[in-house]
């Protein structure tokens, strides 16, 4: 298993936001970003900043649970509803089961590449739901490919 700290120290715009890790299994990831150092001209979190912080989670835990060596995840898609301006932390956590795991595993490595659809929330620092995603990753097979 890769280290977490170390896959989001690898990314520079992750490094930069400042993010926290709360939780991390091999089941789940939650995160915090604070406000500081992602405001926008409004002085509220940057929709961008939101952006990154849904769109890498499922990534990092594939990663963290595969490696880089065997099945290696990408982002396809991600739609966004910003529902209320944010105007402190943020919290983001994706949850994969053990099942969601083995299914992953084993359908890419009989087809070569799989469909995964995730959706994450995103909370203030008062539990308020903030954003809402879906996102589309594949899994792609990297075994003994040149």
């Amino acid at each position: 298993m890769e280290n977490l700290e170390q896959l989001l120290n690898g990314v520079d715009t992750l490094k930069n936001m400042d993010l926290r890790i709360l939780e991390k299994t091999p089941n789940i990831l939650r995160v915090a970003m604070p406000l500081q150092g992602n405001k926008n001209h409004l002085g509220g979190v940057y929709a961008g900043a939101i952006f990154s912080l849904v769109e890498f989670p499922f990534g990092m835990l594939c990663v963290s649970k595969f490696g880089m060596h065997e099945i290696v995840p990408v982002v396809g898609e991600v739609t966004i509803r910003f529902l209320a301006p944010a105007n402190s932390e943020l919290v983001v956590e994706l949850m994969v089961s053990d099942e969601e795991w083995n299914e992953i595993e084993r359908e890419t490595k009989l087809h070569g590449k799989y469909k995964v659809v995730k959706e994450l929330v995103v909370r203030d620092a008062h539990g308020k739901v903030n954003t809402i995603a879906k996102a589309t990753y594949f899994t792609i097979d990297v075994r003994n490919k040149a």
